[in-house]
């Protein structure tokens, strides 16, 4: 493996760490009663609850997300990276912030894998239903707080 992939997955890990200390340090305070209840009350602070300009990069940050989640999904079926879902629903249950860099550097030791050129991929029918979902979820937040 080349040192210039070496040095770009290990920044992407460093990214994805960083991310998860500095979002996640925001949430023991929703953590008091249980999973569930600290989502729903997670959301409410986060669409109904914040102020013009966090509502702005709440609904910034889901269509990016929802983006990166299209883009994870064709590249790594192009690419034949595993657990592509395991990226998807990490960015959803942790954060995009710290999955989507993760999913790089898979990407990264993936195509450093590869010596000759990458043959055709195909979409599955699940990857079409998962992006749809994930693009309803953005569009229904973004309606919700309008």
């Amino acid at each position: 493996m080349e040192v210039k992939t070496k040095l770009l997955v290990s920044l992407y890990v460093v990214i994805a760490l960083l991310a998860l200390l500095t979002t996640w340090i925001h949430l023991p305070a929703y953590l008091g009663n249980g999973i569930v209840e600290a989502n729903i009350q997670f959301w409410k602070d986060a669409l109904f609850n914040a102020n013009p300009a966090g509502k702005f990069l709440v609904i910034d940050i889901l269509f990016l997300a929802f983006t990166c989640n299209v883009w994870m999904i064709v590249e790594g079926r192009r690419l034949g990276v595993k657990y592509i879902y395991a990226y998807v629903v990490g960015g959803v249950l942790i954060a995009i912030s710290v999955a989507f860099p993760l999913f790089m550097a898979a990407r990264e030791l993936k195509r450093a894998s590869y010596e000759s050129p990458l043959e055709l991929y195909k979409i599955k029918a699940i990857d079409v239903l998962a992006l749809f979902c994930l693009f309803l979820v953005a569009v229904f937040a973004a309606i919700a707080i309008l």
